[in-house]
């Protein structure tokens, strides 16, 4: 699912989102860093619609195809 991912980058908006594909994600809180704002992120949409945000090497936040987070990202990248 890796590879077959389309992958842009994004600069995080002063309100701790980033725009994608019409959606406006909001970043969650996360224990690596107190906010994500004017932070350069990746977005990787999954064959199967899903999306998942990374800081580097780190996953901070997975979302479904209509931009509403999910909890488990093991779900991530995964035919449905």
């Amino acid at each position: 699912a890796e590879i077959l991912c389309l992958q842009e980058e994004r600069v995080v908006a002063r309100d701790n989102t980033v725009a994608f594909a019409r959606l406006r994600l909001q970043l969650p809180q996360s224990p690596i860093r107190h906010h994500f704002v004017k932070a350069t992120v990746k977005i990787r949409q999954y064959p199967d619609g899903t999306f998942a945000i990374f800081h580097g090497p780190r996953r901070i936040a997975a979302y479904s195809s209509d931009g509403t987070p999910i909890q488990n990202c093991r779900q991530i990248g995964r035919a449905a």
